[in-house]
């Protein structure tokens, strides 16, 4: 029995270094292909986004929200 019980512990210890060692080359593979972190961009970055951009009234009504007409 002490060597069924010897051998299960080996070849659970043996899966468990395989599992570790492929978790290792995932977090390596991960950090490879993970964008390079930049800053959020700043409100200031945003001054001319709607240059040149008219909002009239149509477009004001369009954007309200409405309760739907069968209720």
């Amino acid at each position: 029995m002490t060597n069924d019980t010897q051998l299960t512990l080996n070849m659970i210890r043996y899966q468990l270094r395989g599992l570790e060692r492929e978790i290792a080359r995932l977090q390596e593979k991960l950090a490879l292909a993970a964008p390079p972190a930049t800053p959020p961009r700043s409100f200031a970055a945003l001054r001319g986004i709607w240059a040149d951009v008219v909002f009239d009234e149509q477009d004001i009504e369009a954007s309200r929200l409405k309760m739907p007409e069968g209720l």
